[in-house]
C-alpha cells in the first residue's frame, strides 16, 4: 500500500470519526501548463491541513510510512510550532494493518486536537 492510499483512507475515516475537523490534501511541487511552470505550496508543507469547527484552529498533518522528515519538512514543523499551529506526524508502525494504522492515526489526531498544543 502506498502513502497516498493510507492518507485517503485516513481522510475518509476522520471525516466521520472527527466530525468537527475538515481535512484537505495539499500537493507541493511544480506544475507545468502551457509551457509555464507554477509552484504549488511551499517546500516541506505537510501532506494535509485542516480546520476545527468552533475554534477555527488550524492543524497540519504529515503522514509517513517508512521515510523520515526531510530538512524542509522539519523547517515547516518548526515554523508551525513557533506559530502555535498544531502539527502532527502520523507514522505507520511495523506489524499493523492499514486499518489498524488508520484507526490509530484518527485517535492520535483526536488527542492532538484535544490537547490544543502544537505537537511533534
Amino acid at each position: 500500500m502506498s502513502e497516498t492510499e493510507y492518507v485517503k483512507s485516513f481522510m475518509a475515516s476522520s471525516a466521520t470519526a472527527i466530525p468537527d475537523l475538515r481535512l484537505f490534501r495539499r500537493n507541493v511541487g511544480a506544475i507545468q501548463m502551457k509551457g509555464r511552470v507554477f509552484r504549488a505550496g511551499l517546500p516541506g508543507q505537510a501532506d494535509m491541513y485542516g480546520y476545527e469547527r468552533g475554534t477555527g484552529r488550524a492543524i497540519e498533518i504529515e503522514a509517513k510510512l517508512k521515510s523520515r522528515l526531510s530538512p524542509d519538512q522539519e523547517r515547516w514543523r518548526d515554523w508551525c510550532q513557533s506559530w502555535g499551529v498544531v502539527w502532527l506526524l502520523l507514522a505507520a508502525s511495523k506489524g499493523e494493518t492499514q486499518e489498524q494504522t488508520v484507526a490509530r492515526w484518527v485517535a492520535e489526531t483526536r488527542a492532538a486536537l484535544a490537547s490544543g498544543a502544537p505537537s511533534g
